[in-house]
């Protein structure tokens, strides 16, 4: 597995690592006020603290924020999570970019390690950890996997990283000079498809085994975003065999399997919904590669 070796830093290159901190949430004031309890109860603050709020209603967020006089809070785009983290981005100032989910808390040593680890000459260097997932009663430690042919992340990292845990995961700023967040991906593989853009651009992606944040998986909108997220994956693999490795024939040939693939897992369930639900995700997978093919003749 490809791990951090510490390089050594001097205090003036850590000081010189200055965070933004950016929170994506829709109704989860909740969920919302813990994480950020658990952010100011840090050892050392991010400089710069972003909520980006894509609640219909969005007082009991503003509510939440108002507790912390230094916490910025913007309304979002209200198109999901990667238009919501791009504008995140175009509002962050710090040379390094953190972004946690809002049922997500971290510990206290979380941006401190944080800075350690991006701090040093190379930067085209993208730090991640992993996360302790906890649903019901049990936890489960989640590191990054990079992803097969069909799209799902469970290949080590042992050969090169091209994966990341989003919630544990460090961003230079420049990075996103040259790729956003693909609008088109509401929820679901927007981390895998940044990590794939970074990687064909030159950035290395480094697994930190001291770095983690605890997620308690929210039920809030999980229904909602759940017909997303496997559309979300066959669009997002073939743009990635597309147009960061420049395989045309992978493409096609995952274009035409992929949703075979996924309408015999379907099958294999016995559930009727489940199959309806999988040529939902089709569909939607179609649509989005026919509009990503549109938009790149602009």
């Amino acid at each position: 597995m490809l791990e951090l070796n510490q390089p050594e830093t001097s205090d003036r290159e850590i000081s010189a690592i200055k965070i933004s901190l950016c929170i994506c949430t829709m109704n989860r004031p909740d969920e919302l006020s813990k994480c950020l309890r658990s952010v100011f109860e840090s050892t050392e603050l991010p400089d710069e603290i972003i909520v980006s709020d894509d609640s219909l209603n969005g007082k009991p967020t503003q509510t939440v924020t108002s507790e912390y006089s230094t916490v910025i809070y913007q309304e979002g785009p209200h198109r999901g999570l990667g238009p919501n983290r791009n504008a995140c981005i175009r509002r962050a100032t710090g040379t390094h970019i953190i972004f946690i989910d809002d049922d997500v808390c971290v510990p206290p040593d979380f941006f401190t390690l944080a800075r350690q680890g991006s701090a040093g000459p190379d930067a085209k260097r993208i730090i991640t950890g992993y996360e302790m997932k906890h649903v019901q009663g049990k936890v489960h430690k989640v590191r990054p996997h990079n992803a097969d042919f069909w799209g799902l992340q469970r290949l080590p990292i042992s050969y090169g990283c091209r994966a990341v845990v989003i919630n544990s995961t460090i961003f230079p700023r420049d990075v996103f000079e040259k790729a956003l967040f693909d609008e088109l991906l509401r929820y679901g593989s927007e981390e895998i498809d940044m990590a794939h853009h970074a990687t064909a651009l030159g950035y290395q992606i480094v697994y930190q085994d001291n770095l983690y944040v605890n997620h308690y998986p929210s039920p809030i909108n999980r229904e909602q975003y759940q017909r997303f997220v496997h559309a979300s994956r066959l669009y997002a693999t073939t743009k990635s065999y597309w147009q960061y490795d420049r395989s045309i024939f992978k493409a096609l040939a995952y274009v035409v399997l992929a949703p075979f693939q996924l309408i015999g897992s379907a099958a294999k369930t016995g559930n009727l919904k489940n199959m309806w639900g999988a040529c939902q995700s089709i569909s939607t997978a179609y649509s989005y590669i026919f509009r990503y093919f549109k938009n790149s003749q602009k």
